[in-house]
Parts: structure tokens; C-alpha cells; sequence
């Protein structure tokens, strides 16, 4: 992923990790109340854990890709203004 400077942060990614941690947790509470083997449970927690995690991950790629382009985009907009600004005597 070819990100700009601003967007190293890994905090979005950290946010991510939480709310799939959050999603879990009803997943892991439903599996409890079933009659399954811990291992079904554990098993099937992790599940929900790896998709969760896996979509929230991918949809911030998404979003710091997309943000980057359109701050790329506007920067060059900008400078077009900027320096047709300058070009133009008065």
C-alpha cells in the first residue's frame, strides 16, 4: 500500500483490532450459552475474531488509500491555482 507521510499512523489499525475485539465478545457470550464442546467455542470465536478483524482491517486500507489519493488530488489542485496565480501579472 503506497501511503503518504501523514498516514503512517496505526491507530486506525488499533481501532479496528478493538471493534472486532467488540464484535467478538456476543459472538463468544452466545457460544457459551450453547451446548458445545470449549473447543467448538474457542474455535468458533476465533472465527468470528479472524472475520471481523480481516474486514475491518481491509475497509481502513481502504479508507487510508482513498484518503490519501484524494489529499494527493487536492494538493495538486491547489498548486495549479497557486502558480497559475503567479503567473498571471497584474
Amino acid at each position: 500500500m503506497k501511503a503518504c507521510k501523514d498516514c503512517q499512523a496505526l491507530w486506525p489499525f488499533g481501532l479496528a483490532l478493538a471493534l472486532a475485539a467488540l464484535v467478538t465478545f456476543p459472538a463468544w457470550a452466545t457460544f457459551d450459552l450453547m451446548a458445545l464442546t470449549p473447543s467448538a467455542r474457542v474455535a468458533g470465536t476465533l472465527l468470528v475474531f479472524c472475520t471481523s478483524a480481516t474486514g475491518l482491517m481491509l475497509y481502513v486500507r481502504w479508507c487510508i488509500k482513498r484518503n490519501c489519493s484524494l489529499r494527493r488530488a487536492i494538493t495538486a489542485q491547489q498548486q495549479q491555482r497557486r502558480s497559475a496565480l503567479v503567473a498571471t501579472p497584474r
